[in-house]
């Protein structure tokens, strides 16, 4: 394990991106994005997500430079074709379009098809409160089987379906919700596998359908399973039908197209609703009660969501971004492949 610092590990990205024939405005957003999760804590969406991208672009299956366009556009709804161009440049550009339509119109939907992976929701959520807008969010793997399985099944099906939602405070950081509806997200098994630890039990079963630990199982024809069984398996339901079959996007079983994500972005104006004044004062009223509960034996505090990427990004700012040594590897080789510096660690 070696400490990085923020800001190296982001040139260092955006150099290898940029050495692979990605614009350069494309590859600081994406750089950007990797890192920023690798900040608050969810290296899963950071940077070990690099070979794979690269892997995509000398695939075909990942169009770097392309820009999103939209095919339907009304004062409420955007939905964007990111022509399998680079999903955290999708939805930047997406959820900035629906911010904009949210603050004309009191509420906003936008949706993105044909896109690359689109990294850690909970910062396409976190661009709404900026604006002092409510943000949503629901993913799919599109229209391509994923690697869940139904409550009670045992063979691939969905797709872990993330969701996002993010609730603006006056001076302070939003509350964000940001999960998947599997048990993990698949990028912390990875993860896992790289470091050498187990999972923790009832995330996985084998190829022959029984539980399992080890992470070497998932990428040998296991399965990932829901989390908080059949309530998961609900929500990641919900993620196909709203992010992928009411999109267009496509979901699993319904189209034999390439893997991409769907996603369906919600904005809503908080103005529209109540006076920002008044809803900031609530919501800071409601924390406060969150807070002061007591916390069980060997915790400081009772944090709401978000609180805990907070206090991870701030100390990772001045410690250094953790990069275990076989993802650190696997970015020295695709920077020696590319003729990129590789930064001292």
């Amino acid at each position: 394990m070696r400490h990085i610092a923020p800001q190296t590990l982001i040139d260092f990205a955006r150099d290898i991106f940029v050495a692979a024939g990605v614009r350069s405005p494309i590859a600081l957003r994406v750089a950007e994005s990797l890192v920023e999760s690798n900040l608050q804590g969810h290296d899963s969406h950071g940077v070990v997500r690099i070979p794979l991208y690269l892997q995509q672009i000398e695939a075909g299956a990942l169009h770097p430079n392309a820009d999103p366009e939209p095919v339907e556009d009304s004062p409420t709804v955007i939905i964007m074709n990111a022509q399998r161009g680079f999903g955290q440049w999708s939805a930047h550009v997406t959820m900035q379009r629906t911010i904009a339509k949210a603050q004309a119109q009191g509420l906003a939907a936008g949706g993105i098809v044909n896109s690359g992976h689109v990294g850690r929701l909970g910062e396409w959520v976190a661009m709404a409160t900026a604006e002092n807008c409510v943000g949503l969010a629901f993913c799919n793997l599109g229209g391509r089987t994923g690697i869940v399985a139904p409550f009670g099944g045992t063979k691939r099906l969905l797709g872990t379906n993330p969701l996002a939602a993010g609730i603006p405070m006056e001076g302070a950081s939003p509350i964000i919700v940001d999960f998947a509806t599997s048990v993990v997200a698949e990028g912390k098994i990875k993860i896992a596998f790289n470091k050498g630890t187990e999972l923790p039990p009832g995330s996985i079963l084998d190829k022959e359908g029984k539980p399992s630990v080890t992470p070497a199982d998932l990428y040998d024809g296991g399965v990932m399973l829901p989390a908080a069984g059949h309530k998961g398996y609900g929500l990641g339901m919900l993620c196909d039908l709203l992010a992928g079959v009411l999109t267009g996007s496509g979901a699993p079983r319904l189209t034999d197209g390439q893997m991409s994500n769907g996603v369906l972005f919600l904005v809503l104006r908080v103005e529209s609703f109540r006076a920002l004044s008044v809803f900031w004062g609530d919501v800071q009223a409601y924390v406060d009660a969150i807070h002061a509960n007591p916390p069980v034996e060997g915790l400081e505090s009772v944090m709401v969501p978000g609180e805990p990427e907070q206090r991870t990004a701030a100390a990772r700012r001045l410690q250094g971004v953790p990069v275990d040594d076989v993802t650190w590897s696997n970015l020295s080789q695709s920077a020696d492949h590319l003729d990129v510096t590789i930064p001292e660690e």
